[in-house]
């Protein structure tokens, strides 16, 4: 009886244990008032509960397995217990007071902001669509009418200065011929935009605009327009109106392109859907004329040029969103947090979307990693070792092993620093991993580390592919400049969205096969009209070239000048009849080819009276 009785007490107290672990403060206290007389019933009043008298159920030392509990400090929710019961974690303590800790924070079920519930891809609208109509969806029509809007007044103001110079500066008899500008049409400039194209598929963007038109150049640049036009094109062409620039460029040093831009990022963003991990990276585009932003990077190829942050889909490269950087802002303080700001700006648009931001060490903080938390969004970056918020347990040490790995965690937030050579170390922040998991790998890296690498390469490889078929010319002004990196961007997400829908192309060069197809597509339009002008086809090596590019022969067109009779099929004026004033005269009739130019009757050599014109005069009165 005895043994039985201890074992009942044992067992009531282990259940009262179980409960004091359970159970909030104050209902332990209500229950450990209650009667427990053998018989009775628990009963918790508040919450209609009711739990079995103690000894009416029996335990064995193996059933209960009391574990201790942990207190994590204030990021971590623990149970009111004694002090000997619990187990009290120090945790590691960065400069600015973050604290951290060893183990990883329990988590109950999958996050939910890892959960990616937007399909990725091009938009289904374009699935049948050629090379040219995904171009010109994202080089829009309405980016083309803002340019030959612009191109036409700055060539009309040009033209309207040099006549007027002529006329103050030359006399009547001694003048030149004054000039007319002629617009250019959407068709030109579609031409003008696939010879540019072609020029860096074959890497001749480098030539001198006259060696692309000799007659060993490409046939289609020949073909689609003249070297006049082309050069005509490329010195008026503008991007915004230049008699309110000096008022945007006070509060904007990027305005001379700055609409057009705008436009470019809406429709990158509207024609695609990244998938579950975006890159946040920098570009920097090759320049070194005069802006009021040029940058310095010793690390990069080109060091100095025009920076650009992009956000690209991890996956494909395909540009989503770009920033350009242009410098301090006018006022002349100093910016903080550029990094930050940036990323939130670039993945603005994807909040609550549930992806992944991939970034550099620039970028990368405490505070980025919080908002977008708070964005239902999650972030892998790279931290520098300066960084207040680090533990000095991530620092480098000659202390610690080759290949090995630390970790300390928050709530929300997981640090590791990996160890690639003796007293170096490489830091990542990650709000996606929560546990630490290392590669079963020689070099034993952790999760997060290859994680980061599969996912680092977006900005990179986009920079890569505008690179290798680039249509950047030589030029002194940067809007031009920085329009043919526009054109090299809207190609290369014309050709991700093509082969997105098109995968059954896997040949290695399908990039430049891609970009010589849009290039013919962008021409098609000029050289039809082309072949309907005279003075064009009349060109034996203009017309030859347009048979090659069309692949069919083309009839030369005889041009018919104003107020000239028409010819017969040999070329010759055609006989319109006997000379009027011979006829009046009784003479012998005779067969002229000449017509008076204001009766139009016919009139012959003798009755005939031929004048002299400058050209000036001619002009004037034809």
């Amino acid at each position: 009886m005895l043994n039985m009785a201890d074992g009942q007490a044992n067992n009531q107290r282990r259940n009262e244990r179980l409960r004091r672990s359970r159970l909030p403060s104050d209902e332990i206290r209500n229950v450990l008032g209650e009667s427990d007389s053998e018989g009775e019933l628990y009963h918790v009043s508040d919450e209609d509960e009711y739990f079995p008298e103690p000894a009416a159920i029996e335990f064995e030392e193996s059933d209960v397995e009391i574990e201790p509990v942990i207190e994590y400090g204030e990021d971590f929710d623990s149970d009111e217990s004694s002090e000997d019961e619990s187990i009290h974690i120090e945790p590691r303590v960065g400069k600015d007071g973050t604290q951290w800790y060893d183990t990883p924070y329990p988590q109950a079920q999958t996050i939910s902001r890892n959960i990616l519930r937007q399909k990725p891809g091009p938009l289904n609208s374009t699935a049948l669509f050629t090379a040219k109509e995904i171009f010109k969806s994202i080089m829009s029509k309405e980016i083309c009418d803002i340019i030959l809007r612009e191109t036409k007044r700055k060539g009309q103001q040009v033209t309207e200065d040099y006549n007027r110079e002529l006329i103050e500066k030359f006399p009547v008899s001694s003048r030149p011929l004054t000039k007319k500008f002629i617009p250019f049409t959407e068709e030109e400039f579609d031409a003008f935009l696939g010879i540019l194209l072609v020029s860096g598929v074959h890497r001749s963007n480098k030539e001198h605009v006259s060696e692309m038109w000799k007659l060993d150049s490409l046939p289609l640049i020949r073909a689609a327009m003249s070297r006049d036009r082309f050069k005509m094109l490329l010195r008026f062409i503008r991007f915004d109106n230049v008699n309110t620039r000096n008022i945007r460029i006070t509060t904007d040093k990027a305005a001379p392109i700055r609409d057009i831009w705008t436009m470019l990022n809406q429709n990158l963003h509207k024609n695609y859907k990244p998938t579950e991990n975006i890159t946040v990276d920098e570009q920097l585009f090759p320049y070194r004329g005069h802006t009021k932003f040029t940058q310095y990077i010793p690390s990069k190829p080109a060091k100095y040029g025009i920076k650009v942050f992009w956000a690209c889909d991890a996956a494909n490269a395909y540009p989503l969103h770009g920033k350009i950087y242009t410098g301090k802002p006018q006022d002349g303080k100093r910016q903080v947090n550029i990094g930050e700001r940036t990323v939130l700006d670039l993945v603005a648009m994807y909040k609550g979307s549930g992806r992944n931001v991939t970034t550099d060490n620039f970028f990368t903080s405490m505070q980025l990693a919080t908002t977008l938390n708070s964005w239902n969004m999650t972030l892998v970056g790279t931290v520098r070792k300066n960084k207040r918020f680090l533990p000095p347990k991530m620092l480098p040490s000659k202390a610690r092993a080759l290949h090995s790995t630390n970790f300390v965690f928050k709530k929300d937030i997981t640090l590791c620093s990996y160890v690639p050579k003796i007293n170096k170390s490489v830091i990542l922040l990650s709000t996606m991993h929560m546990t630490a998991d290392i590669m079963q790998a020689a070099t034993a890296k952790p999760e997060i580390i290859k994680y980061y690498n599969q996912t680092k390469g977006g900005v990179d490889t986009m920079d890569k592919m505008l690179t290798e078929y680039t249509v950047k010319r030589r030029t002194n002004r940067w809007p031009l400049a920085f329009f043919f990196n526009m054109i090299d961007i809207a190609a290369l997400a014309a050709y991700i969205i093509y082969m997105e829908h098109n995968q059954r192309f896997n040949t290695t060069d399908r990039h430049r096969k891609f970009l010589k197809e849009l290039a013919n597509q962008l021409c098609m339009p000029a050289i039809e009209i082309r072949t309907s002008i005279p003075k064009v086809v009349g060109n034996r090596y203009t017309r030859n070239s347009m048979e090659m590019v069309l692949g069919r022969p083309i009839q030369q067109i005889i041009a018919i000048p104003k107020n000239e009779p028409p010819r017969d099929a040999s070329g010759r004026i055609q006989i319109v009849g006997s000379c009027l004033v011979c006829r009046e005269l009784g003479y012998k009739q005779r067969k002229t080819r000449k017509a008076c130019s204001t009766c139009s009757k016919p009139i012959c050599n003798e009755h005939s009276i031929n004048k002299s014109f400058c050209e000036t005069c001619n002009q004037q009165n034809t």
